[in-house]
C-alpha cells in the first residue's frame, strides 16, 4: 500500500511540510536564529542546561509533544517539561527511550513549522539522560549559527515508520487547522463500499491515518463499523494498526470483536491477531478488550513474537492478574526462544507500576515448569549482566 507522504526529510532529523529548510536563516527566518542563538548563549552564561522546550519557547512559538512509542498520543507540556529537568520519569517508556515527536509553529505566519523525531535515552529510572539531549540542543545552535555549513546528522534523531509518519501528519494537520489531504476523501469513499472492497491497492496509508486521526469528525467511526466485515485483510490490518492511536467506541469495539470471530474460524494468519490486538489495545470497553485479549492468547498463533510483541507493547495497561499470567506462559512458550522473553520482559518490567503485578503473578501456584524455567534462565542473565550482584 503506497504510503503517499507528503513530508520530506533533512539533515536535522526534522520532517518539514510548506516549511522552510530550518537552518535557514531568510526571510524572518533571521530574527529567529539570532533569538535561539541568543537563548543559548544567555542560560549557558547563567550556568544553566538549554533544553529543547526552552528553544522552541524562546522563538515565541507554539509547541505540541507526541509520545511516539507505544501509540501515538500527546504528552502535556508540562509533563515534558519536567522530563527535561529530570524531574519527572517518562510516563510511558519504550526500549528503553522515550520516543517523541515536536511540532512547533508561528501562529503569525500560517505554513512555517518544524517538526523534530527524537529517540532520547532513559536511564534505569525512566529519567532523561542529559547528555545526549544536550547535545541536540548543540547542534540545533551551531546550525542555527552556521546554516549554510553542513552539520551532519542530529543527535538522538530518527526516522518513524510511514504508518506513523501518516498518523502523525494526520494530527499535525489538526493541530494547525489545515484541511485533510485528498487521500482522506478518497479513503472515506472506499470505506463506503462506493468503490468495491476489492480495489484498495492504490489506496494510500495518509488516508486510512486521517480516517482514524478523526474519528469523532463525518460519522467516522460509523463509517468504519460498516466497513470492517467487508475490508480485505491488507486493509483491514492497517486500519487495525491505526486503531492503536485512537479510543475506539462501543459500536467499532464490537465490530472488530465479530470480525475478529470470523477471522480466527478462517486460518488467520500471525499478523492478523497482531493487528487485532493492536486495534483493541485502547478501546473504551476495558472489560470486552480484556476478554478478547484472553482469546488472543489461547490461540496456537500466540507463541509467534509478532504477537507477543505487539501486546507487550501496545495491551500492557490490562496485563495483570490472569491475563499477565497467560501473556507469560506463551511467552515462555514464544518460538525464539529465551532471547526473545528476556528482551520482552525486560520492557514490560521498565514500565511503572508493572513490576509489582509481575511479581505476584510469579508467585502464583498456577505458573508451569517451563515459564519457571524461563524465568531462572533471565535472573541468571540478570546476574552475569550485574557482576554477581544481582539478587
Amino acid at each position: 500500500m503506497p504510503a503517499h507522504q507528503t513530508a520530506t526529510h533533512n539533515k536535522t532529523g526534522q520532517y518539514c511540510k510548506n516549511n522552510t529548510h530550518p537552518n535557514s536563516c531568510g526571510s524572518g527566518g533571521l530574527r529567529r536564529c539570532r533569538k535561539l542563538i541568543n537563548c543559548g548563549l544567555y542560560l549557558k552564561r547563567q550556568g544553566k542546561t538549554v533544553t529543547i522546550g526552552e528553544l522552541i519557547s524562546e522563538r515565541g512559538a507554539q509547541w505540541r509533544v507526541l509520545d511516539m512509542g507505544r501509540r501515538i498520543e500527546e504528552v502535556p507540556a508540562e509533563i515534558f517539561t519536567a522530563f527535561e529537568q529530570q524531574q519527572q520519569p517518562w510516563p510511558v517508556p519504550y526500549l528503553k527511550h522515550a520516543w517523541v515527536g515536536i511540532l512547533s509553529w508561528d501562529a503569525q505566519q500560517p505554513g512555517q513549522h518544524n517538526i523534530w523525531f527524537l529517540k532520547l535515552p532513559l536511564d534505569e529510572q525512566n529519567l532523561l539522560q542529559a547528555a545526549p539531549r544536550d547535545a541536540f540542543v548543540q547542534f540545533i545552535l551551531r546550525s542555527a549559527a552556521a546554516p549554510d555549513k553542513e552539520h551532519g546528522d542530529a543527535p538522538c534523531s530518527y526516522k518513524p515508520d510511514a504508518n506513523r509518519m501518516a498518523y502523525f501528519h494526520a494530527l499535525a494537520l489538526q493541530t494547525l487547522q489545515q484541511p485533510a489531504t485528498a487521500f482522506y476523501t478518497t479513503a472515506r469513499s472506499y470505506l463506503s463500499g462506493d468503490q468495491g472492497w476489492d480495489n484498495w491497492q492504490q489506496l494510500g496509508l495518509q488516508g486510512l491515518a486521517e480516517v482514524v486521526a478523526r474519528l469523532e469528525q463525518d460519522h467516522n467511526s460509523a463509517l468504519l463499523t460498516a466497513a470492517l466485515p467487508h475490508l480485505p485483510a491488507v486493509p483491514r490490518n492497517v486500519l487495525l494498526g491505526f486503531l492503536e492511536n485512537a479510543a475506539p467506541d462501543q459500536a467499532l469495539t464490537s465490530a472488530i470483536n465479530d470480525v475478529l470471530a470470523m477471522v480466527v474460524g478462517h486460518q488467520p494468519t500471525v499478523a492478523d491477531l497482531a493487528a487485532f490486538a493492536r486495534a483493541l489495545s485502547n478501546s473504551v470497553n476495558m472489560e470486552q478488550r480484556r476478554q478478547l485479549l484472553a482469546v488472543l492468547l489461547q490461540h496456537p498463533l500466540c507463541r509467534h513474537v509478532e504477537v507477543l510483541a505487539a501486546i507487550g507493547s501496545r495491551c500492557w495497561r490490562d496485563l495483570h492478574g490472569e491475563l499477565l499470567l497467560s501473556y507469560l506462559e506463551a511467552l515462555a512458550r514464544n518460538e525464539q526462544g529465551s532471547g526473545a522473553f528476556n528482551a520482552l520482559v525486560a520492557d514490560l518490567l521498565a514500565l511503572p507500576g508493572l513490576r509489582a503485578h509481575f511479581m505476584h503473578t510469579l508467585a502464583s501456584p498456577a505458573r508451569s515448569a517451563e515459564l519457571v524455567t524461563a524465568m531462572a534462565r533471565l535472573l541468571e542473565q540478570a546476574r552475569a549482566a550485574d557482576g554477581g550482584r544481582l539478587q
